[in-house]
């Protein structure tokens, strides 16, 4: 754990006067701070959608009254989901001050390499290193129909919970079928082996972000997961212009998958879970 020296946390204080952590209720305005960077900022952007943004609360630093960083807490999953980008000054801020407006556990997305005061504030564990990769519309390259792939939908519950048992850090919701943007391919005794859908899909911001993809450890080395990703990714061009996705940046296979697609790396940041500490 790497403890915030005494100039961290001097700046995330002081930048030409005291800033303080405010509550940001405006759409637009975030739009505003966020849409210059839509792969970066795909998951933010999503949780300003209609049917998103009231499970959302954010916050943000102000300097001269311009946003300078955000958090947002989305309580929509079974574990809130907490994400943040801004200068490192200002995220700091938001973190020192954090523990009286983030929940007890969260999973977090953190855009920036040095999360010291992250973990100097709370419980951290499952970290790990990720990219964030982008694909736009004219860099796509498909691979065609495949007859193996079909739609999936709520009646196909059972086989995903099934299938995710193997993976069980994921972050799917049954909610997420609704999209009608999950695709899977089964086996020879209807066992569903590959699925790829997705997190965020907007027409409204023109950005998409995909995840939730897995593939059967016994079934890995057929392609089923290119298929399946390839299906989602045709329809999901027919209604945005860039997708985002999140891989470990040690998850080489999966890199390479994307790579195939088209996808190149758009920025790293951490992933992890966290906790507000026991006052013991």
């Amino acid at each position: 754990m790497k403890a915030p020296t005494s100039d961290d946390l001097e700046a995330a204080r002081l930048t030409g006067g005291p800033v303080e952590v405010e509550s940001i209720e405006d759409r637009d305005e975030l739009r505003a701070f966020l849409s210059p960077d839509p792969i970066g900022n795909a998951y933010l952007l999503g949780d300003l959608r209609d049917d998103y943004f009231p499970f959302c609360a954010w916050y943000g630093v102000r300097r001269q009254g311009d946003l300078e960083a955000v958090l947002v807490h989305y309580d929509g999953l079974s574990l809130p989901a907490v994400r943040a980008v801004g200068d490192r000054p200002a995220l700091d801020t938001v973190f020192l001050q954090g523990t009286g407006v983030l929940p007890q556990r969260f999973h977090f997305h953190l855009m920036n390499r040095d999360i010291g005061l992250l973990e100097h504030q709370y419980d951290v564990s499952a970290l790990q290193s990720m990219q964030r990769m982008g694909l736009r519309r004219e860099e796509y390259s498909s691979l065609g129909h495949d007859s193996r792939v079909r739609r999936l939908g709520h009646g196909d519950t059972a086989a995903i919970m099934a299938l995710y048992e193997h993976y069980p850090d994921n972050l799917f919701e049954p909610s997420q079928l609704e999209t009608g943007l999950y695709f899977g391919v089964d086996g020879s005794d209807d066992e569903l082996l590959s699925i790829a859908g997705v997190h965020v899909v907007s027409r409204e911001f023109d950005i998409a972000a995909i995840g939730n993809l897995v593939t059967h450890p016994d079934a890995r080395g057929q392609g089923l997961a290119s298929a399946a990703t390839g299906r989602l990714l045709d329809e999901l061009f027919e209604r945005v212009s860039r997708v985002a996705l999140n891989v470990r940046e040690d998850n080489r296979s999966a890199v390479a998958l994307y790579d195939k697609f088209g996808f190149s790396l758009e920025t790293l940041f951490w992933e992890g879970r966290g906790a507000v500490p026991d006052d013991d």
